[in-house]
């Protein structure tokens, strides 16, 4: 009874998570506790979708198709991506680029790195690039305060793997 009562609020925290569905109906995701996914629609009907921890200064993610990539793996694509688009960012510093496992027999690319936002603040960015066939690699870009969005590398794993096609 005792072993029950203690672990019963962990599993419950676990099961916690929020489902997100892009409102264009193109994705589902896992939201671990503190995110939060907010879709917003402007003068010209166009959604934008926000994910945040919290608030957006601490965590926030943004998903994307990646363009032009024919049969690139996800590590090829991601060292692309870094020399033409993300490297540019102020003050970057790279961290890593690593292979990042999916589960099942299905991998995908993760760039780690630190760079300052306007204001000069350190800031990190997580870049998860993941395969969902043979033609399509969906880039999923979290960037946060370092001393928040650092500490959350369960989560954006987390996020990461729970993406799903509909």
């Amino acid at each position: 009874m005792l072993f029950v009562a203690l672990f019963a609020p962990a599993a419950f925290a676990q099961s916690a998570a929020e489902v997100f569905e892009d409102p264009d109906g193109k994705y589902i995701i896992n939201l671990p506790a503190g995110w939060l996914g907010v879709v917003n629609t402007d003068g010209l009907g166009r959604k934008d979708v926000n994910i945040v921890y919290k608030v957006r200064e601490n965590g926030a993610l943004k998903v994307r198709l990646a363009e032009g990539i024919a049969s690139a793996e996800p590590m090829d694509y991601a060292a692309k991506d870094e020399q033409e688009r993300i490297r540019f960012s102020p003050g970057y510093d790279k961290l890593s680029l690593e292979k990042f496992l999916l589960g099942g027999n299905k991998s995908g690319a993760l760039l780690s790195y630190d760079y300052k936002n306007v204001a000069g603040q350190l800031f990190t960015g997580r870049v998860y690039y993941l395969r969902m066939d043979e033609k399509t690699i969906y880039v999923l870009q979290f960037t946060g305060r370092r001393n928040t969005l650092g500490t959350l590398r369960s989560h954006t794993d987390q996020i990461a793997r729970s993406f799903k096609l509909k």
